[in-house]
This record gives structure tokens, C-alpha cells and sequence, in this order.
């Protein structure tokens, strides 16, 4: 199978989509911090092909969206006894997948008509969003906005929303401080906001020792590869988004109040290499694009996917193997009036 990463690096170097697409949503806010985008790679995060990459980490994702959900204070319960509408936001929703636990929860219920819960997806990219309008043309999903928004500067009114969501998303926007203040702004007084950030990633260690062979020819030197989930979660998070504490302060910096956070593991069961690579494939790429010399891009990318699925499976001996993704959740509530 030929990489995506492969065939991504044969092309130019990122470019941002904040422009009106032909078949996409008109973006709504202008580029805040370009500099901001490319040190996190956000603007890579945004290209069309890396959007559809991207959703191949749902495997690893769809299984913290229900916590993410129910500490956001849409439980079951909750949403049973709604005897009013709410508003909610998905912000940086990518290619829909906590949206898409929301509306199964609405589903089981036997909520999903009664306009109880309106939803709102929210993206910068409008790649993801594009992909988002489709589930929710072919699932099936009710009261559910598509919009185009960067999280630093909401389209949306002051005290809009009765919760806000932003499921593994703070630690690679540019602007996450704006983002929590803009959270701050639409949520209603007594809103709640429920976030998710990556604090230990299983898969570093499983793709360590496979990279560390990986050299130019004639080259004594590897090429980088982070040899702990730190090296990972730091080169791109403008913030130790991985602490509870850090995590709680932005939080109370934001004026957020009755904060609470959690750490907790989901573990994921993969069959070989290749269905590792694929799954992460976008994380990887923001690895190469951040370490690899532009020749080590060219001649070594191509080979990322084959070294660590022939790794996996010398290791495992073609067995199915678990890796644990590790992520640190918040919820905070703004002050009533």
C-alpha cells in the first residue's frame, strides 16, 4: 500500500484553505496569526488530502468522545429530561466524531426529532467540514449547523450557547488562549465547556525503535523521531496541555469557574503495522514536516510505512498488539450573571 505521507511530500509545501471553496462553507473570519498556524501546522492540518487523512484516527478518537460528552453535562440523564432547547458547539470538530456519539445519544433516546438539541459543527478546515456535511446528509443527523470558524475569533453572538465541546484540539491551534476566552464569550451564563488534550500517545513507543535505523544513505545520523510522547505532544502545543494543572489554570485564567479535570486512558487494538500507521498517519506527518530535512522527506518518507509495519510484525510475530492513548479532560462553567 503506497503512504499517504509519500505521496503528500511529492507535492508543495502546505497551504492555508481560509479562502471560499467552490463546494465548501465561505470561512467567516480571516487568518488571525498566520506565523501562529505554521508553528503548529495548523495550515497543514487544513489541506484538503490531510483532512482526509486525518480521519483515519476516529479508530483511536470515537472511544474518549463519551467521556468528553457526559463531562460536558449532556449525560444520558440530562438529555432525557430536557424540557427546553439547548444550543450546543462542537468546536474544531474535524470530521465529526464527537458530534457523531451526540447524535447517537439523541437516537437512543428518542430525542433526535424533537429539537431538543441543536448542534453546531464548527472547523477551520473546511476539508473536515466538507466531509462533516456528508454525515449529517447521510446519517441522518437533525438540528445540526455546519459552520466554517477559527476558534480565536467565533462567528457566533455573545452568550449563544448552552455548552461548547472541543474534543483533542487546544493543543494544536495557534491561538489556544483566544480560543478559551472566545469559548467564554458564546457560552451563555451557567454554559459549560468540556475540553480533551493529548497527554501520553501509546504509539511513539510502539514506532520508536522501528525509525531508529531509518538514515540517509552514507549517513551515520537517524532521523528524528520522538523517542517519548513529550517530544511529540511538545513540538507542536503552545502549552503544557498535557497537565491537568496547566489545563485548569487557562481554564480559571479564561474566567471559568467550578473547574475540574481528569486523566484517563482509552487502549486500542490493532492488527498489524500498516493499520498503526494508518491510524496516526497524520501525527507522523506532522513529525516529518516539523524534523526531516527536506532530502530525508524525499527518499526516506516512502519507506516510513513499510519499516514500521515489518517492526510491528517482528514484534509481535503478526499478532494483534494494544496501544494506549492517554488524554487529560477538563469542564469549567461560566459564572451565572
Amino acid at each position: 500500500m503506497t503512504s499517504i505521507i509519500a505521496s503528500k511530500l511529492s507535492s508543495p509545501a502546505p497551504q492555508s484553505d481560509r479562502t471560499q471553496g467552490s463546494s465548501g462553507p465561505n470561512f467567516a473570519t480571516p487568518s488571525l496569526n498566520a506565523s501562529g498556524d505554521r508553528a503548529n501546522l495548523t495550515t497543514l492540518w487544513r489541506e484538503q488530502e490531510v483532512g482526509a487523512m486525518y480521519r483515519n484516527t476516529e479508530y483511536t478518537t470515537a472511544k474518549q468522545s463519551p467521556t468528553l460528552i457526559d463531562y460536558c453535562g449532556l449525560t444520558e440523564d440530562v438529555l432525557a429530561s430536557l424540557t427546553r432547547p439547548i444550543r450546543v458547539l462542537d468546536m474544531c470538530c474535524g470530521a465529526g466524531v464527537v458530534a457523531a456519539h451526540l447524535q447517537a445519544r439523541m437516537k437512543k433516546l428518542g430525542i433526535e426529532r424533537k429539537n431538543l438539541v441543536q448542534l453546531t459543527c464548527a472547523d477551520s478546515s473546511t476539508s473536515q467540514l466538507e466531509h462533516v456535511s456528508a454525515r449529517v446528509k447521510d446519517q441522518g443527523w437533525t438540528d445540526t449547523k455546519v459552520v466554517v470558524a477559527d476558534i480565536a475569533c467565533l462567528p457566533f453572538d455573545s452568550n449563544s450557547f448552552d455548552h461548547v465541546l472541543v474534543g483533542n484540539a487546544l493543543m494544536v491551534v495557534a491561538e489556544p488562549y483566544a480560543g478559551l476566552s472566545e469559548i467564554f464569550r458564546v457560552l451563555k451564563p451557567g454554559g459549560r465547556i468540556a475540553t480533551s488534550t493529548w497527554a501520553v500517545e501509546g504509539w511513539v513507543d510502539a514506532t520508536r525503535d522501528a525509525v531508529a535505523e531509518l538514515r540517509l544513505p552514507g549517513s551515520q545520523q537517524p532521523v528524528p523521531w520522538p523517542q517519548t510522547s513529550y517530544h511529540l505532544t511538545r513540538s507542536w502545543s503552545p502549552g503544557l496541555w498535557e497537565d491537568e494543572y496547566f489545563t485548569a489554570a487557562m481554564y480559571n485564567a479564561a474566567g471559568f469557574t467550578t473547574i475540574s479535570t481528569k486523566t484517563e486512558g482509552t487502549s486500542h487494538t490493532f492488527n498489524d503495522g500498516q493499520q498503526l500507521h494508518t491510524a496516526f498517519e497524520t501525527l507522523q506527518l506532522g513529525i516529518i514536516y516539523r524534523f526531516w530535512t527536506a532530502e530525508q522527506r524525499e527518499k526516506l518518507a516512502p519507506l516510513l510505512a513499510p519499516t514500521i509495519s515489518e517492526h510491528i510484525r517482528n514484534k509481535y510475530g503478526g499478532e494483534p498488539f494494544e496501544v494506549t492513548r492517554t488524554s487529560v479532560f477538563a469542564t469549567g462553567m461560566k459564572p451565572e450573571a
